[in-house]
């Protein structure tokens, strides 16, 4: 009898009684308002909770269950230590780079590039710290609170708090995820490349609603249910494992579930992951102490030099910016007043002292340039007027300078005597020269002298 009994009394103080809400955020109760603790119970008992222990079959507790069922929730929690399992989707995640030295009220600031979350209202704690790397998970400080305050109305009384994510195990590779779903979304856990050198692989989170496809990134990933086995066709059209035996008994998976579709399949998928949960429990992670320990959870708060610096830094840069919109606005303002004075010296003031002969020479360019265009109108009327009854069509025209070039193109290869017809035909203008490579009739002519144009 005495060694049955020894095996017995350490298995009993370590089963942990697992306590899951379902709604993803804590009830929030008025301050200042004075309540009995049963209205404050029965206010309680309208959340839907799940709870189980390690090992065993998970139950279900609503406003509808009767209070024995309560009252037996509350005489487990006193006889064994209570971990809140709190909704995947209500934390954070962080795997980062982090400098070395850094220090644990600097962590916060770490963060503040990665969300838009107030880091300061975080509460933090380590999964992994090491050379180059710092692995966190994060939840608001005020909804942690609540949740503990929820269950000591209870006569919970819990000791610490998880979440499903830090139950599931790591891929063995990163072309790996495993995954676990739980009602409401689907947990996976995968793997990328290391944060800093030397660093482990980084770890990374998804918590996607069950119903909608994974990600390509996670999609194109083997996937491994936990509760089920290793599916190399886990992803399918819809993105969604697809598990193909039970492992604790819970019987054939019906058609609904597989499609992911009604209550009846996510209430399933719930109970058969807090199962897997109760087999496996999740690590507890400690709520907030001020005692110092090695790996608290831990609050920042930016000190009063923090905050007199932070004021400085604003002072400075609005210093910076006045100094700069005025030395801007005088150097727009100077640069304004001289383009306005080189204007007025244009049109106010005696003319130049050659003005006269830069127009006498802008005269001669313009007659010049109207002579040639002249020249060149007459000699193409020509040219078309001689060749009018032939086939020849003017393909190109060209003028540089004092040249000009017309060129005739054949329909087709003419014969010799087509060429020298046209030849003879064009003499009059000047020797008109055949291509035979190009197939071409040009004909140079040279224009007058263009006198050129002065710069004004």
């Amino acid at each position: 009898m005495r060694r049955s009994a020894r095996p017995a009394r350490p298995a009993r103080a370590a089963t942990r009684l697992l306590v899951a809400p379902r709604p993803r955020l804590a009830p929030r109760t008025e301050t200042g308002v004075d309540a009995d603790a049963d209205t404050v119970t029965e206010t309680d008992t309208r959340l839907r909770v799940d709870w189980c222990l390690e090992g065993a079959t998970p139950h279900t507790l609503s406003a509808t269950s009767p209070p024995e069922a309560w009252q037996a929730l509350t005489r487990l929690a006193a006889s064994h230590p209570v971990t809140l399992l709190l909704a995947a989707d209500a934390v954070s995640h962080f795997h980062l780079a982090a400098p070395r030295g850094l220090k644990r009220r600097e962590w916060p600031l770490l963060l503040e590039t990665v969300t838009s979350d107030a880091v300061d209202q975080l509460h933090l704690h380590p999964l992994q710290r090491g050379r180059g790397h710092l692995e966190l998970i994060a939840l608001p400080r005020a909804e942690l609170a609540a949740w503990r305050a929820w269950a000591q109305r209870l006569g919970l009384a819990p000791a610490g708090w998880s979440c499903a994510f830090l139950a599931l195990p790591q891929p063995a590779a990163p072309d790996q995820i495993t995954t676990l779903d739980d009602g409401s979304h689907r947990l996976c856990l995968g793997l990328a490349a290391p944060a800093a050198p030397g660093a482990p692989e980084t770890r990374q989170w998804l918590a996607w609603p069950r119903g909608w496809p994974l990600p390509p990134a996670w999609r194109e990933r083997d996937c491994q249910v936990v509760d089920g086995a290793i599916d190399t066709d886990a992803h399918g059209d819809t993105g969604q494992p697809r598990q193909r035996n039970d492992e604790h008994g819970d019987g054939e998976r019906d058609d609904d579930e597989q499609h992911d579709g009604g209550e009846a399949a996510a209430e399933q998928a719930r109970r058969r992951s807090l199962t897997w949960l109760a087999a496996q429990p999740p690590a507890a992670l400690p709520f907030a102490d001020d005692s110092g320990a090695r790996w608290p959870g831990i609050s920042w708060q930016p000190q009063r030099h923090t905050r007199w610096l932070a004021g400085a830094i604003a002072l400075l840069a609005l210093l910076d910016a006045s100094l700069w919109l005025a030395t801007t606005w005088r150097a727009e303002a100077a640069a304004g007043q001289q383009q306005a004075a080189a204007l007025a010296a244009r049109f106010v003031g005696p003319p130049p002292v050659d003005a006269q002969a830069a127009l006498a020479t802008r005269a001669d360019a313009i007659d010049a340039l109207a002579r040639r265009n002249r020249q060149l109108s007459e000699a193409l009327a020509t040219a078309t007027a001689q060749l009018a009854a032939t086939p020849w069509q003017l393909s190109r025209l060209a003028v540089t300078g004092t040249r000009a070039s017309l060129t005739w193109r054949y329909p087709e290869p003419p014969a010799p005597v087509v060429v020298n017809r046209a030849r003879q035909a064009l003499a009059t203008l000047g020797e008109a020269q055949w291509q035979p490579g190009s197939g071409e009739l040009s004909l140079n002519l040279s224009l007058a002298a263009v006198t050129p144009e002065p710069a004004p």
